[in-house]
């Protein structure tokens, strides 16, 4: 019996590893797989954000494979991903704010709405302050040297 119990168990903790490391195949592969098969990165987009990936990470990764981050942006809002993690994913690969508005815009989405979303991003704390407005700089009229102060002219500087 406990010859049995430990036989289960070795080969339980054998199976196990194996199973998980071919069950679980990371975001890279599957979306390089995708687009082997498409050519195509805006369809291997929508294709895996139909299959369930998470949106976030879905946008990260292909734009850090090296995929144009505009075209991923615009693919992966078409394609029914969150606009809010599709941003988060872009800005965690590195893409800038004006790549992906500009995308975001190109996709059909309105401008009120994706500033929304970058002011919550900007979020220090529960609320947004904005920075104060400096005023314009006071102007100070005078004389040119910057006292008045009499003095006698020689001619002789002339």
């Amino acid at each position: 019996m406990v010859r049995n119990i430990l036989l289960s168990v070795c080969i339980i903790s054998l199976i196990l590893p194996v199973v998980f490391a071919y069950s679980d195949d990371s975001l890279e592969d599957l979306i390089s797989a995708q687009f082997k098969k498409n050519k195509d990165i805006c369809t291997t987009v929508k294709d895996t954000l139909q299959s369930g990936a998470n949106t976030k990470e879905l946008t990260r990764t292909a734009i850090a494979m090296g995929h144009s981050a505009c075209l991923v942006v615009k693919c992966a809002i078409e394609g029914g991903g969150s606009l809010e993690q599709v941003i988060k994913g872009a800005l965690d690969a590195g893409a800038t704010t004006e790549v992906i508005s500009r995308c975001a815009i190109d996709a059909g989405i309105s401008p009120d709405k994706l500033a929304g979303i970058f002011k919550r991003e900007a979020l220090p704390g529960l609320g947004y302050t904005p920075p104060p407005i400096a005023g314009p700089a006071a102007i100070s009229v005078g004389l040119p040297g910057g006292e008045t102060g009499g003095g006698f002219l020689s001619p002789s500087s002339f």
